[in-house]
């Protein structure tokens, strides 16, 4: 496995890895039945993206139980390679300074157009880490805009509204997203079972569950249930 792959062909890989488990998985970890027997694997995204290259060496270590599936690269996948290319294109100038040292060797590698099995790991977190930098912009320029104020009384039904998706972040503790957003100019949030992309998104139905504080800027939050979003 020393041989060098397209840049472009492992990172397709990674989305693909993301897509799967909706989620930058760094280990794989197996899931267990109520009496503590494994009933499968949540398999890391780098050993999905090697099994995927690699199906002879991986997928016979695990015979007998159920092997690491192979990804599917759909055109959802190529897209979002775009994007991280092109964004991280525009961070070259950091990495050329130096500054930030994961900016430096993803920017060698992007450059470079091949790489070798043993620097996965890097292709492997890149759709989490844009994802979060993309997050972590959108809301820092938002959160100057908003008003500071709550959206309804609890209890309220809130119907048809334009939404913006601010955030999409996968709970540590469910099996669910922490959506953060903003409606009628005024900052919301609800946990979702659909992990949603950042920008437009249509509110069909919601209630107001309570009025809260961000964790971080203590902004006024207003946090829903029942949510039925679709973009």
């Amino acid at each position: 496995m020393s041989e060098l792959h397209s840049v472009v062909a492992v990172l397709e890989l990674a989305c693909a890895a993301q897509r799967l488990n909706q989620d930058y998985v760094k280990e794989t970890t197996p899931v267990y039945s109520e009496d503590n027997k494994i009933l499968s694997y949540k398999w890391a995204n780098k050993m999905l993206m090697l099994t995927s290259l690699y199906p002879e060496n991986y997928r016979a270590v695990h015979e007998g139980d159920a092997p690491p599936p192979l990804l599917k690269i759909t055109d959802e996948d190529k897209s979002l390679t775009e994007e991280i290319k092109k964004y991280y294109r525009k961070l070259m100038f950091s990495a050329v300074k130096g500054d930030n040292e994961f900016h430096t060797e993803v920017n060698a590698l992007l450059e470079n157009g091949q790489v070798p099995a043993s620097k996965f790991g890097f292709i492997a977190c890149l759709p989490m880490v844009y994802k979060r930098d993309l997050s972590k912009k959108q809301f820092e320029k938002r959160i100057k805009e908003i008003e500071d104020s709550y959206m309804g009384m609890p209890g309220e039904i809130i119907l048809d509204k334009d939404c913006e998706i601010l955030e999409s972040i996968r709970s540590k503790h469910y099996d669910a997203f922490n959506i953060l957003a903003i409606i009628d100019n005024k900052m919301v949030s609800w946990m979702g079972k659909v992990d949603l992309k950042l920008g437009p998104c249509v509110v069909q139905k919601a209630k107001v569950k309570e009025h809260s504080r961000h964790w971080k800027n203590q902004n006024k939050v207003t946090r829903l249930n029942y949510v039925k979003a679709f973009q």
